[in-house]
């Protein structure tokens, strides 16, 4: 236990080659870095303790294997022919990572930060292996201490055992330090009120006059939703005649439950009336309370104004770190929701009811699925649904996934023909599958999937460490570099990587969703007559003057 395992530093340096090549988006060099270094790193690991169980088999048998050989010159040969695959694989990854960016419409970065990016993942290599080395050299020290009571193999196993418990202890420690200094930042974040923004005057909006929360204790996140968007006259100005004024109900988590925050929304439901709109839109946010303005104003659009949308924030951590500390959080907020709404909605006489539609984006998509069993709940409980960027690890949208037809890639899976349930990377996708074959009649409710091909977020999932995806050996996306390989435990970490560089993508790549949710929401709202073109182009005016005055940090998660 006390040399270098020659396994693992043989293992720990082909994944570091392989941790290099193209993925789903081109990576910061300093994240490549750090892909490279742990990719590295954790195959030295796995090799070490490969050696270190064949060994203690060995022992249990009493087994002896030596190995000889004898090269002249083989130490030489080997580290030259080492030195040349790493050059040719080097620059096979420098000419793959420009297509990936070419095919998501990214920029090539400069050769330095190739360099920068192996200089980056050596020094993580060296860094993680000593690391690594430390805990071996722990383990060994106990396991001599315990060799006076326990047989030698079992000693190690013990030892073992004790290493990993001191090391998942610190990482303990240092994980929850680490959240509650982000929490902390986070709350700090949610208090700061957004530039050139002004409390809403219009009743039907949370914040204003006579609302139960003050705009003043609605958040960043719920202050921009609040205050943004179309008014009726903006909305006539575009459709050509007469609108209604959209409603737009929110509630912060404040210092409370999210049971309260769902009270507090009801009470603004019934303010506001949005039980006697036409269309009730259950939008369930992203980390920190964000909800889409582009998703949002689409439907207040496509609907003359005759609409209200609801959302409650659960938490004012970014999406990330609910993922890590608290992933059940967005599910019970959304059941919770949809459960209060489901109730007022069920008192009201059958011809009074507004028809029901459920959205959320990236977490906020994770999260609303929380309300629903499966898809025929789904299905029975709403009038339609626009999911956008859902991810990976929604077990819903996957065991629906897996329900496809088959020759049906798994990124546009065709579901019972289309009839209720479609998912979709471009709008095309929406009336024909993947390789432009028509879909049949589409019945109501309508549920769409939007997910570009490109999107990290919506592909990936723990089994990517050990099992090849569909999607990835059928090559179904048009802006995926299709010399993408699945390898083990490396395409795990290059997704990971991926997901914090998806929203660097211009809109249509990556987890940046615009233009195309409105032919989205038409589509589920059945209004294919509606001036799709004219209508995107004032949304995309209404965003930009958001982003310019700085009211907006972006219309993608960026600002979750």
């Amino acid at each position: 236990m006390g040399a270098w395992s020659a396994v693992g530093l043989v293992l720990g340096l082909v994944m570091f080659l392989v941790s290099f090549a193209p993925s789903l988006l081109p990576r910061r060099w300093l994240l490549q870095g750090l892909v490279g270094g742990f990719s590295a790193a954790t195959g030295y690991l796995v090799g070490f303790l490969l050696e270190m169980t064949v060994d203690a088999v060995m022992r249990l048998v009493d087994l002896d294997v030596q190995v000889s050989w004898h090269l002249p010159g083989g130490i030489w040969i080997l580290a030259m022919l080492g030195v040349v695959v790493v050059i040719v694989g080097w620059w096979w990854s420098v000419r793959e990572h420009r297509e990936t960016a070419r095919l998501v419409g990214m920029t090539e970065q400069p050769p330095w930060r190739d360099i920068a990016a192996t200089a980056v993942a050596l020094a993580t290599m060296v860094l993680l292996m000593v690391l690594i080395r430390s805990v071996v050299l722990f383990t060994a020290w106990v396991s001599q201490g315990l060799d006076l009571f326990l047989p030698s193999v079992l000693s190690v196993v013990v030892a073992l055992i004790i290493a990993l418990a001191v090391v998942r202890m610190v990482n303990r420690m240092v994980f929850q330090q680490a959240l509650e200094r982000i929490s902390r930042q986070a709350d700090k974040l949610d208090r700061r009120r957004p530039r050139n923004l002004q409390p809403p005057q219009l009743p039907t909006r949370s914040g204003s006059a006579g609302s139960g929360q003050p705009w003043a204790e609605l958040g960043r996140r719920g202050q921009i939703f609040t205050s943004c968007g179309p008014s009726a006259a903006d909305i006539a100005a575009v459709l050509g005649g007469p609108s209604a004024e959209p409603i737009r109900v929110y509630a912060s988590l404040g210092d409370g439950a999210i049971e309260a925050a769902v009270e507090m929304a009801m009470a603004e439901v019934r303010r506001t009336g949005a039980l006697d709109r036409g269309t009730l839109v259950i939008d369930t946010p992203a980390g920190r309370g964000w909800v889409d303005e582009f998703s949002v104003q689409a439907v207040e659009y496509l609907t003359g104004g005759d609409c209200a949308t609801v959302s409650v924030q659960y938490s004012k951590l970014a999406s990330a770190f609910v993922f890590l500390a608290d992933p059940e959080t967005p599910r019970a907020c959304a059941r919770a929701l949809f459960a209060a709404l489901e109730e007022a909605i069920h008192d009201l006489p059958a011809g009074r009811r507004p028809k029901i539609y459920a959205s959320g984006e990236s977490l906020g998509a994770y999260g609303g699925h929380g309300a629903f069993a499966d898809a025929d709940d789904m299905l029975a409980k709403v009038d339609g649904a626009l999911w956008i960027g859902t991810p990976g690890i929604t077990e819903l949208a996957r065991t629906i996934a897996r329900s496809r037809m088959r020759g049906s890639p798994e990124i546009t899976p065709v579901i019972d023909n289309g009839r209720h349930i479609r998912f979709a990377t471009k709008p095309p996708e929406l009336v024909a599958d993947a390789y432009g074959r028509p879909l049949g009649e589409w019945d109501v409710p309508r549920v769409v999937y939007l997910q570009h091909a490109s999107d990290p977020m919506c592909r990936f999932n723990a089994e990517l460490a050990w099992r090849e995806p569909d999607w990835m050996r059928e090559r179904a996306g048009s802006d995926v570099n299709t010399s993408l390989r699945w390898w083990p435990l490396v395409t795990w970490f290059q997704i990971t990587t991926d997901m914090l560089t998806s929203l660097d993508t211009p809109a249509g790549h990556g987890h940046i969703y615009e233009d195309e949710l409105v032919p989205a929401w038409a589509a589920v709202l059945g209004r294919a007559d509606a001036p799709i073109t004219t209508i995107t182009a004032a949304i995309r005016a209404s965003v930009e003057g958001l982003k310019a005055s700085n009211s907006l940090t972006g219309s993608g998660n960026s600002a979750s």
